[in-house]
């Protein structure tokens, strides 16, 4: 989310106890106090590994949500949770859509592939992560991976570039979304991101305003190469979701 985002929830009370018991008792009265229930209404694979779901109930609805918000879902019995970028948010019927990867091991990926109709779903949020108030999305260029799809379709850029394992699938999604999306294939080396550069600067012009987002090394590596050619930072916004070797980043 991250859209699809890695994320850890993990509250420091109780986690002394030899047994587990205290810890468990404070994980069950922030689930009560913190936590919105949902159900599961739809698990939709739109390409190998790349889920859409549905969750709707009662306590989704009255909620203010905007594009780059972000929502926790609670996993397992404890306090792990994932964090997503949902994609839209019907306030009136207590409804949102997110999508959610299956790519790598993990709790997250178990779940955006075994999560069935009517399986209760824990939900802490929506919360801000990721403010685009600033920047235009009509002329706005959004940057990432596979878990920025479900920014991409919160935000709806001019256009979208992604760096991804599986190109033709994600270009599918993107079609499907309706998002003007240009996708390039990962290379071992990072030999692609050149091309990315390329791609990036091929769009600027004074009023693209950019928003990177995904993977922290990609960031880096195309915020300096925006700098670089002159692109002011009030044109630009990044969140790093994940990076190697690390999770809850956001």
């Amino acid at each position: 989310m991250a859209s699809m985002m890695n994320d850890s929830f993990s509250p420091t009370p109780g986690q002394t106890s030899p047994s587990g018991d205290v810890d468990g008792v404070v994980s069950r009265l922030l689930t009560q106090f913190l936590f919105r229930s949902a159900v599961v209404a739809d698990n939709r694979e739109l390409a190998p590994g790349l889920h859409l779901l549905t969750l709707e109930g009662a306590a989704l609805r009255g909620l203010d949500w905007r594009p780059g918000d972000k929502l926790q879902v609670k996993l397992g019995g404890g306090m792990t949770t994932r964090t997503y970028t949902p994609i839209e948010w019907d306030a009136e019927q207590g409804r949102t859509r997110l999508f959610a990867h299956a790519l790598a091991p993990g709790p997250g990926g178990v779940w955006a592939r075994d999560a069935r109709p009517g399986q209760l779903v824990r939900l802490f949020g929506p919360r801000k992560s990721l403010d685009l108030s600033r920047l235009d999305a009509r002329t706005g260029m959004l940057v990432g991976d596979e878990t920025v799809i479900g920014l991409a379709a919160a935000w709806r850029p001019a256009h979208a570039l992604f760096e991804v394992n599986d190109r033709n699938a994600v270009q599918g999604v993107a079609d499907w979304l309706g998002l003007p999306a240009t996708v390039i294939a990962r290379q071992s080396d990072d030999g692609h991101l050149d091309r990315m550069i390329d791609a990036l600067l091929h769009a600027w012009d004074q009023d693209t305003g950019f928003v990177l987002a995904g993977c922290a090394r990609t960031i880096q590596r195309l915020l300096r190469a925006l700098r670089e050619n002159g692109v002011t930072p009030n044109r630009i916004l990044t969140k790093a979701y994940w990076a190697e070797g690390k999770v809850g980043l956001d």
